[in-house]
Order: structure tokens, then C-alpha cells, then sequence
């Protein structure tokens, strides 16, 4: 498959990493690391099987072995591989998953025109403890 520019992975989060926030990249990335918090792609999300994903997810792709907890909107398509696992809502416009891939959640298969990635808000920071009082 030959990838478009803008379908090309430029960053990577490696099996050693840990990203926790909000985390925005307008070319693809894969995730091998641990990533919590919300991610906004404009392109391909690639979880490999050591991906560990806990996070609100808006992109245009989706391709994943890895353990993902979270609602996923994606423009175009959401692939999941074996032995990848969902635990959330999935909003896409295709969505193809393999067998022995475990899902728990809700699915909206959307018509294209009707589909957009939506922008993600930061997420809230806990509250500090005020001394004297918590």
C-alpha cells in the first residue's frame, strides 16, 4: 500500500514511553508506549500490540493491535487487528475487525459526508488540595 504525504507516520511513541495530556500531530503516528488523556490526529493512527491507549481519540484513520480504552471518532476508517482489544464507543464511517479481537462498547457506522473529527477540549487538571481544608 503506498501512503499519501499526509498518511506518512512522523512521530513514534516508543514501547519505553508514557504520555499523559493532550497530544496533537498532523501526520501519522505510531504507538507502541502507554498514552492517557486525549489525542487529535489529522491522519493515521497506527497502535502496535504493545500499545496501551486510555484516552479520547479524533482522527482521520484508525489501525490498532494494542489495548485501547476510550471513545474513538475517526473520518474515514477504524481497523483493528489481532490480539487488539476496545473497550469504548467507535464513530467511523468503515469499520473492519478481525476475529479473536475483543470489543466491549457501542459502534456508529456514519455516512462520509455526514462524518467529521471533531476537536478535542484539553483535558481538566485535578484540583490542587488547599491546605487547611482537604
Amino acid at each position: 500500500m503506498k501512503l499519501e504525504k499526509e498518511n506518512k507516520t512522523t512521530s513514534f511513541l516508543s514501547e519505553s514511553c508514557e504520555l499523559k495530556g493532550h497530544l496533537h500531530t498532523k501526520g501519522g503516528i505510531r504507538i507502541d508506549g502507554k498514552l492517557s488523556g486525549t489525542l487529535n490526529c489529522e491522519s493515521v493512527v497506527y497502535v502496535g500490540e504493545t500499545g496501551e491507549i486510555e484516552a479520547e481519540i479524533a482522527t482521520k484513520s484508525l489501525v490498532s493491535g494494542g489495548k485501547i480504552t476510550g471513545n474513538i471518532t475517526a473520518e474515514d476508517t477504524v481497523h483493528i487487528n489481532s490480539p487488539g482489544s476496545i473497550e469504548g464507543e467507535i464513530r467511523t464511517c468503515n469499520l473492519g475487525i478481525e476475529k479473536d479481537v475483543f470489543f466491549n462498547g457501542k459502534c456508529h457506522l456514519l455516512s462520509p459526508k455526514d462524518n467529521k473529527r471533531p476537536e478535542l477540549s484539553k483535558p481538566r487538571l485535578p484540583r490542587k488540595a488547599i491546605p487547611n481544608r482537604d
